[in-house]
């Protein structure tokens, strides 16, 4: 442990997550990407190349620590759960399975861009945290759209895949791979109001429209401050 740079940064970031009288096991490695992947997520396979990887076994709970050296001299990283598929929580898309099983899901981000999809998420893509639906907003939702007299959205199948710390989910319909953000209150330059849709409950991002334009979107984000 003491010759991992790369964890070092990550305990220095978020120091809350490691307890001190944690187990931790650490070891060197590296991720097999599979061609499926490469051809799906082309930036993302471009920023995962790119990195630095460590297997870390925190209390049996495996996760993959990947560092990369920002333009600025920063350690900066994502700290991905590797999880069992039997312990997934909804059915989701082949693009977020594939996602998830080749690298893991987002449980921490370190040292990131400003204004990037990872910033105050407390879970990006982790199968044991995505859920259908828009969570405990439903009353919120119903009483917004008889407020502004708007036909409701029929959200019961969206799968939910990333909640940021204030409430708003980023999800996407299983349907068409479409994402939205549900919030009630946010200070993102990225979405607009949806058409036709109460202020402050969905939102559409600024040119994406697929799960995959996301991921290729949050991949661009990070490859724009590292080296």
């Amino acid at each position: 442990m003491e010759d991992n740079n790369d964890f070092k940064a990550f305990q220095t970031e978020v120091r809350w997550f490691v307890k001190p009288d944690s187990n931790v096991q650490l070891q060197k490695g590296g991720v097999r990407l599979s061609g499926e992947f490469e051809d799906t997520f082309p930036k993302l396979t471009s920023l995962i190349k790119k990195a630095r990887v460590t297997f870390v076994d925190i209390e049996d709970v495996r996760y993959l620590l990947f560092a990369w050296n920002t333009k600025e001299n920063l350690i900066c990283g994502w700290l991905n759960e590797i999880e069992d598929p039997e312990t997934y929580f909804v059915e989701m898309i082949s693009e977020h399975e594939l996602l998830i099983r080749i690298i893991g899901g987002i449980r921490e981000a370190f040292n990131q861009p400003a204004n990037s999809f990872t910033n105050n998420q407390n879970f990006m893509f982790l199968g044991t945290e995505s859920s259908r639906g828009i969570g405990d907003y439903d009353d919120y939702y119903e009483t917004m759209c008889d407020d502004e007299n708007c036909t409701p959205i029929n959200f019961s199948d969206f799968v939910a895949f990333a909640e940021e710390a204030n409430g708003s989910l980023s999800m996407y319909n299983p349907h068409n791979g479409n994402v939205l953000l549900f919030s009630h209150d946010h200070d993102f330059d990225c979405v607009e109001f949806m058409e036709r849709q109460p202020q402050y409950t969905f939102h559409t991002f600024k040119g994406i429209d697929t799960f995959v334009d996301y991921v290729e979107e949050l991949a661009a984000q990070w490859l724009n401050i590292i080296k």
